[in-house]
């Protein structure tokens, strides 16, 4: 190659990620946002803390807050049984005041591999903390905001 030609960025062909269970739906995320999945604890109650702030629990000696994404998006809270879990995620922001946050989930998270064949962009509005709707292989998914997610929790502690 000489120094007249251009280097070519390959994009990947798949990106492994994760299906989240939530109680009406799921979220696509990329693999290496889940930092752990830990068994479902009742968090600690938040002082005049909007619906979709649970609380929060204490984490690697962190305190994050706990959200619950269909609370968030206007739906009921779902109930956090034995099936349920709660994932520590990275809020993408790894120098910013909220490093990680956690998220109720009903389930176990799932392993899948996303290509571009595979993923289409579904035409839906999006709620608060939604970036877009997709559909999966023909599985219907939501990718969130981890921008508006970490945003909203530092509002809401900034208020406190």
């Amino acid at each position: 190659m000489n120094g007249t030609e251009a280097l070519s960025l390959e994009t990947p062909r798949e990106v492994s990620s994760l299906l989240l269970p939530l109680a009406d739906g799921q979220l696509l995320v990329p693999v290496d946002i889940l930092s752990e999945v830990i068994a479902v604890q009742t968090p600690v109650s938040a002082y005049d803390a909007p619906d979709w702030y649970l609380g929060e629990i204490n984490w690697r000696e962190q305190r994050l807050p706990v959200l619950s994404f269909e609370v968030m998006r206007g739906r009921s809270l779902a109930s956090m049984d034995s099936e349920g879990r709660i994932a520590v995620l990275a809020s993408g922001n790894p120098e910013g005041r909220l490093p990680f946050f956690a998220m109720v989930l009903q389930g176990t998270p799932r392993l899948v591999r996303v290509t571009q064949d595979q993923l289409a962009r579904r035409d839906a509005p999006c709620a608060m903390g939604e970036l877009v709707h997709v559909s999966l292989a023909g599985e219907e998914a939501v990718i969130p905001d981890f921008s508006a997610l970490e945003r909203a929790c530092l509002e809401y502690r900034n208020l406190s």
